[in-house]
């Protein structure tokens, strides 16, 4: 019997009057957060029979944040746009600043109140195509423990961003917390709080205050890698302040990690963190461990996404775009390369792939940034049960006119609706009227960990815009290492570019680099690079960098030659701090050219920062940091497109592909002798002694990875050259070697363009055997 009386045994949630669902649903909504809670509701409103799942429970990574924690409208650059507009059901999705717990109960009131099906505690195990298009969906239900299945037409997979990500450590990690449910939890004892990012912040802010109100003498300590206070929202700082300095009960342990979970004398498992480490010369490290009782222990380490799960339903991730990001694909109506299967909501954030025609080269995809907030959701969701209901009724020609409401308001007071789903015959064949276009202004967007766009700060058209700790019209008052005025930010009118200048501050402002792009440097440059710092300068008329660590206590002094010379944390010229996170593994390159110093960023993961000298001017998408804040210029708003039209024949997700044009070869040279080429869309490792299939427009490095062939590959943009193959055979067959692709072997690798390419940018369009290099 069911401990919940809105829900039955097998998760079943109980309406107000009994749904009655076809054989085969009109949508099958994986997921029931806002987007997929937003594509039912829309859904139903169009007439369609829909049926939401979830492993969970509805409303689960709202239901997971902290106790007491106020859901705001405006979040994550939700004040820059607006609610969607539709029917009574999404109408009552709108909302204004509310608790987490009351927003739960009202939107799953919603789905009582408006008979929208639903089961929880199911989860999604595969999908399989039948013979008239529709999906057969595998479903595994965790309260009956027993698997089932669905038949829908179409699919709408609403995962958000991902699954908890689990310890990698030693022992026994079961009973360990991967979310904060109630702070009164962690009464009575010491309580560990694990991670940089806004939850954990949030989580040890909570349990500080319960443990005040309670008169625990015990404290909470907060373990994070880095070396500094991670950075959290401006709003989420000024309560940490607060807590941090009236509580008196938060203990913070930069530098440190959980290094295993042990079994003590009195038969009882803690976690051992690792708060300290003293070198000795001559004598072992000597370190410091706490250890708590794992079952006070939270670990707000991040989400993976389930990249494995869904590449086994066919949804890749590629690397593509004009940076050769690493993004899933969709076409403009939200629909990945399987027809009628919809990708949306958070787990496209920050930033997805579109086009038209999937087998067209990824390196033309536009990349979409997309904000991870409610109303983006509730946006993802209209436009995907929109795209259903006209599929269903027939049209080829799908145009999708969205509208927004211009300021939000209260959700309406509920009403019951007694109309029941019953089998359907499509959704009704009114259109919807388009809306006015947005203006577009600049801002600035504060980044956190993780790449989380955090706030957006508006930039003056007129005027200076000014950035410090106080007395600035933005100003960061908790960050220690900002000047009071630090820098500001001028709108040139003539050429409408933005000048970045350094007023005078004590710690500079650094501006990042494009990757992939050499930039020539002055003697006298400062550069950052993950937690280290390198100066360029002269020696006696010799060119040189001097490398400094975080501290900025010297580390080497390293000649530059015309040799390219690889930096990062594990480059094969010089490793700056192998402990060192932040760096990537090949992180930049320098050289000499003509006697002047050039640098590179080769498509590391954190970046490149130049100290700035005076003012730069900045153009869209350029990034800087400041004291600890690292701030995005936008010049235009994501005003999200209220007209999304596409073309398509019914169960087709995309049209047919134009002819591909026929592939040049880098440099036409012999085969190497005795290697038999391979027939079809294969690809062979000799390595591996295995011939796997792939897709047009996949690299070698995406076909290794797809079938768990391992290579390792670092950018993914032909800089870092760490995954170099040998073409054996069938090098007609892939696409041409373009102009960094053909540097960086020459440069970096020391190997010949065209017997060797780079993995990641190496794209067959027939038979190929290669082999990966080991180094």
């Amino acid at each position: 019997m069911s401990l919940n009386p809105e829900v039955l045994p097998d998760g079943t949630i109980i309406l107000s009057q009994p749904a009655r669902l076809p054989e085969v649903l009109d949508l099958l909504v994986v997921g029931g957060g806002p987007a997929g809670t937003a594509t039912a509701f829309r859904a139903r409103e169009l007439g369609l029979a829909a049926l939401v799942i979830d492993f969970d429970d509805l409303m689960k990574r709202i239901r997971d944040y902290a106790k007491d924690k106020l859901i705001l409208p405006d979040y994550g650059g939700g004040d820059q746009m607006q609610f969607p507009r539709g029917g009574e059901l999404i109408n009552a999705l709108h909302f204004t600043p509310m608790d987490k717990d009351e927003m739960c109960r009202q939107w799953k009131a919603c789905y009582r109140t408006f008979n929208v099906p639903a089961q929880i505690g199911v989860e999604l195990t595969g999908l399989q195509r039948n013979r008239d298009g529709s999906w057969r969906a595998r479903a595994y239900n965790h309260r009956t423990k027993s698997e089932q299945f669905y038949t829908a037409r179409h699919v709408a997979i609403t995962i958000g961003r991902g699954v908890p990500r689990r310890f990698d450590i030693p022992g026994n990690t079961d009973g360990i917390a991967y979310r904060l449910s109630d702070a009164a939890y962690y009464l009575g004892e010491p309580a560990c709080v694990i991670g940089g990012g806004t939850s954990a912040a949030e989580a040890v802010i909570a349990i500080s205050n319960a443990k005040t109100r309670a008169d625990d003498a015990t404290a909470v300590y907060w373990s994070y890698r880095g070396d500094k206070l991670p950075k959290v929202s401006k709003a989420l700082a000024e309560v940490f302040f607060e807590a941090f300095m009236a509580n008196g009960n938060i203990r913070q342990f930069p530098c440190s990690e959980p290094v295993a979970v042990l079994t003590a004398e009195d038969r009882k498992e803690y976690l051992s963190v690792r708060t300290e480490r003293r070198r000795i010369p001559g004598r072992p490290s000597e370190t410091v461990h706490l250890e708590f009782a794992k079952e006070f222990c939270i670990a707000c380490i991040g989400e993976d996404i389930p990249e494995p799960f869904l590449s086994s339903l066919g949804i890749d991730m590629v690397a593509g775009g004009p940076q050769g990001k690493k993004r899933f694909i969709v076409n403009p109506l939200l629909e990945t390369r399987q027809p009628n299967v919809y990708l949306l909501g958070d787990i496209l954030s920050p930033a997805y792939f579109e086009t038209e025609d999937f087998n067209a080269d990824p390196a033309g995809f536009r990349e979409i940034k997309r904000r991870g907030n409610i109303k983006a959701a509730l946006r993802d969701g209209v436009l995907v049960a929109e795209a259903v209901a006209q599929k269903l009724a027939g049209k080829t020609s799908i145009r999708i006119d969205l509208e927004f409401d211009e300021e939000p308001k209260p959700a309406p007071p509920l009403r019951r609706i007694g109309t029941v789903v019953v089998e359907s015959e499509g959704p009704p064949k009114a259109g919807l009227q388009a809306a006015a276009v947005e203006e577009h202004t600049a801002c600035l967007v504060r980044i956190l960990a993780g790449n989380v766009e955090a706030d957006e700060f508006p930039l003056r058209d007129e005027g200076l815009t000014t950035i410090g700790r106080s007395g600035c019209d933005l100003s960061f008052p908790e960050d220690v290492l900002l000047s009071e005025k630090h820098a500001s930010l001028l709108y040139d009118r003539s050429d409408g570019t933005y000048l970045l200048r350094d007023d005078g501050s004590a710690n500079g402002v650094f501006v990042r680099l494009q990757q992939a792009s050499p930039r020539e440097i002055a003697p006298g440059s400062l550069v950052r690079v993950g937690r280290q710092f390198l100066l360029f300068g002269r020696e006696n008329g010799v060119p040189l960098l001097v490398h400094f660590d975080a501290e900025g206590k010297p580390v080497g002094r390293h000649p530059l030659t015309e040799r390219t010379q690889v930096l990062g944390r594990e480059a094969p010229d010089l490793t700056l701090d192998a402990k060192d996170m932040t760096l990537s593994r090949r992180h930049l390159a320098v050289r000499l050219e003509r006697g002047m110093m050039k640098i590179k960023d080769l498509g590391s993961a954190n970046g490149t920062f130049l100290k700035i000298r005076g003012a730069m001017p900045l153009v869209e998408g350029d990034q800087f940091r400041l004291g600890q804040q690292l701030f995005l210029l936008r010049l235009r708003t994501f005003a999200p497109r209220r007209t999304v039209l596409f073309n398509t024949k019914p169960g087709v997700a995309n049209p047919p592909a134009p002819a591909a044009a026929p592939v040049r070869a880098a440099t036409p040279q012999p085969q190497p002798a005795g290697t038999p080429l391979p027939e079809g869309l294969v690809v062979r490792f000799k390595n591996f002694n295995k011939t796997v299939p792939f897709r047009p427009g996949q690299s070698i490095c995406e076909i290794a990875e797809k079938h768990g062939l391992a290579i390792k590959a670092d950018c993914r943009i032909g800089s870092c050259g760490m995954d170099p193959i040998r073409i054996l055979a069938g090098r007609e067959n892939l696409n041409e070697i373009g102009d960094e692709e053909q540097g960086t072997l020459e440069d970096i690798n020391k190997l010949e363009p065209g017997e060797y390419r780079l993995a990641c940018l190496a794209r067959p369009a027939g038979p190929v055997t290669v082999e990966i290099l080991k180094k």
